[in-house]
């Protein structure tokens, strides 16, 4: 993961969290906690949970590249 590249094209600020092969993209929040906004797995690029309706997330393993996009 350490290689990707991630374009945030998104006016928002984001952290990306691994969990071996489990991808969290978050949201801070001002509590000190965060928002999970999408979640995938690296084996199945084509599955993005996203709990956002706000942002459209492109992954491409091949690429290795994570785009993040406002719909808005």
């Amino acid at each position: 993961m350490n290689d990707w590249k991630i374009n945030n094209y998104s006016n928002r600020k984001f952290l990306i969290q691994k969990n071996d092969n489990d991808i969290s993209i978050v949201e801070p929040i001002d509590n000190g906690s965060f928002k999970i906004l999408a979640e995938f797995n690296l084996s199945n690029e084509n599955h993005v949970n996203t709990y956002d309706d706000n942002l459209y997330i492109s992954v491409k393993n091949e690429n290795e590249e994570i785009s993040i996009f406002d719909k808005k």
